[in-house]
């Protein structure tokens, strides 16, 4: 996978927007974000953040995340287990979850980048998944396990080499979106049509450059949700 994908433009919007893929626990991708914020000196830094996920990576003791109604357990405990097998990796990699976000923001604000936290709120996020069908949520669930076995087996280095490939990265977000239809809407679709909405309204408000970094899995459908709204606006 490319450290750095440009979105091919139809507008002078599109040509302003650098999305750059990473990964979650990946010291590569720290290492990226860092360089690349540093290297273009964008006006803003937009990063794949929520407000609460942001408090949470400023103060990793805090117990501030939201906890979904008592009818919601088995989605609480399908993002623990998200949870445990992210440390898993970060433990294995030396880099924890989110790290690549706050270096982005390190680096935008060392070039007095404006810093925008464009994720849709975790809240809402829990809200949708319990709208999600149950079968859905356990058969995620039941593989987990497997995924965190082979984390600790050592894996880890294939998994992350297969994460860099974006024709892989391709095929597995097809393969997801086909087993867990509902899941893939709350967890991609929904959430890349906000980050689009908030990337727009960045470039209204700015005239320079804007860096957005975000999780390899939604730099396709977060391209193709803003690509639409531009083309939109210009048909108007």
């Amino acid at each position: 996978m490319p450290p750095i994908l440009v979105v091919q433009s139809l507008s002078n919007e599109l040509e302003r927007v650098i999305l750059v893929p990473v990964i979650h626990t990946d010291t590569e991708s720290i290492k990226k974000a860092r360089e690349i914020v540093l290297e273009i000196r964008p006006d803003v830094v937009a990063v794949e953040l929520d407000r609460t996920r942001y408090h949470q990576l400023q103060n990793p003791q805090s117990n501030d995340m939201p906890v979904p109604p008592s009818t919601g357990d088995s989605v609480m405990d399908l993002m623990n287990q998200i949870a445990m097998l992210e440390k898993s990796l970060g433990q294995m990699t030396g880099a924890l979850a989110g790290a690549e976000m706050l270096a982005a923001i390190e680096a935008g604000r060392e070039v007095n980048a404006k810093i925008a936290l464009v994720d849709r709120p975790i809240e809402k996020t829990f809200q949708a998944l319990m709208q999600v069908p149950l079968d859905e949520i356990y058969k995620l669930a039941e593989m987990i396990p497997d995924a965190t076995e082979q984390v600790g087996d050592g894996n880890h280095g294939s998994i992350f080499a297969m994460l860099r490939d974006e024709d892989k990265v391709d095929e597995l977000l097809e393969e997801f979106k086909k087993e867990f239809p509902a899941l893939s809407n709350v967890l991609l679709d929904q959430r890349n049509i906000f980050i689009a909405k908030a990337i727009k309204s960045i470039l209204s408000d700015v005239d320079g450059k804007v860096v957005v970094v975000l999780g390899a899995g939604h730099i396709e459908g977060v391209t193709r949700s803003l690509r639409k709204m531009i083309e939109a606006d210009n048909a108007c």
